[in-house]
């Protein structure tokens, strides 16, 4: 599906949600990590066809840089481990939603261009979701019902499934509301 027939689904919904910095480091790291795998990969096939020494150095090249990807994400790990002792307070509140981005609203305001880790449950497709997100604007409600801050973001990329689960969501929450606007009308 293009990125513009994503953008097109939106819906406005209340749910349980959770957000919490994430660290520039490993931002950073990730985002570096997935272009050089990127330009490696079309290095490397170019280079097999050229000689069987050279096959089966990028084998145990690619070898040592899996060990290191599994030492590094033992590493990881660990530090997940650590940012999950800090217990994420779930709240219900108003949503909007579509697949490139969400607004919210926040008791606390959040550093405008800082990455964060969005965790929110979609009871239409009974699953949690943890995304990753750019902050673009956090400014005051001007709903004084809702105190605190309207919190615009942007998904960041490499998050496919997560975002075909959150489009279905919202795929069903329209369904729903076209269902309801079908009962209100009553034909004559």
């Amino acid at each position: 599906m293009s990125s513009k027939a994503r953008d097109f689904y939106h819906t406005q919904d209340e749910l349980n949600l959770a957000w919490r910095y994430l660290a520039r480091s490993q931002v950073s790291a990730s985002i570096e990590l997935d272009a050089l795998s990127a330009e490696i990969e079309s290095i490397l096939e170019s280079l097999q066809s050229y000689s069987p020494e050279i096959d089966k150095f990028i084998d145990l090249t690619q070898k040592k840089i899996s060990l290191l990807e599994a030492a590094l994400q033992t590493e990881v790990v660990h530090t997940d481990e650590a940012n999950d002792l800090v217990e994420l307070v779930r709240r219900r509140v108003e949503v909007s939603l579509s697949s490139s981005g969400m607004g919210f609203f926040s008791q606390e305001s959040i550093d405008e261009d800082a990455v964060i880790e969005i965790v929110l449950y979609l009871d239409t497709v009974d699953k949690e979701l943890n995304l990753e997100a750019s902050v673009l604007e956090s400014r005051v409600s001007a709903d004084s019902e809702n105190p605190g801050f309207w919190v615009r973001t942007r998904f960041t990329r490499k998050q496919d499934q997560k975002i075909d689960l959150l489009l279905a969501h919202v795929s069903q929450r329209q369904i729903e509301k076209l269902e309801r606007k079908s009962k209100v009308i009553v034909p004559s």
